[in-house]
């Protein structure tokens, strides 16, 4: 099927690929249809598009990948929701925030996770405690990082 969407232009995208969050997101309630779009082989982020609203791309990360001891538990009600069984594989992945202007201070929401049912292909967006940050910085390291005041221009010998 094609999409439009506002960033990508008009793509195609594989029907079986499509993610379904019946209560929608935070802030999207009625946007229920996305599709992930992979930045590139290479990279750890992703872009969750959806598929009925062209201008509504997030960007995510696998929270395994920015804390491997993530854990979040799922209520019983959430589990039924999204159909989870022990042998299904899931996915948890945080929406990414970056200020305009200011890449170096992205962050990660963990506080509100999305979980996907691999194999559903149907996800919920959790609240979770207060405790988890909501801010989780992706970039720790840029506040110490000295800034460079002069450009030096070297010229490689061959």
């Amino acid at each position: 099927m094609k999409i439009h969407t506002s960033r990508f232009g008009e793509i195609e995208v594989a029907a079986d690929t499509l993610l379904a969050f019946p209560s929608g997101l935070v802030g999207f309630p009625a946007v229920q249809q996305f599709v992930v779009l992979d930045v590139a082989d290479d990279c750890q982020y992703q872009w969750l598009q959806s598929i009925n609203e062209p201008d509504l791309a997030l960007v995510i990360v696998d929270v395994h990948f920015l804390d491997s001891e993530f854990k979040a538990e799922i209520s019983d009600e959430g589990l039924a929701e999204l159909n989870i069984t022990q042998t299904d594989p899931v996915l948890m992945m945080a929406v990414v925030t970056i200020p305009s202007g200011k890449p170096e201070q992205a962050t990660a929401n963990l506080r509100a996770p999305l979980v996907v049912n691999l194999r559903t292909r149907k996800g919920k967006q959790l609240i979770l405690h207060e405790s988890i940050p909501l801010r989780f910085p992706l970039l720790p390291e840029a506040e110490d990082m000295p800034v460079e005041s002069e450009v030096v221009a070297e010229t490689a010998a061959v």
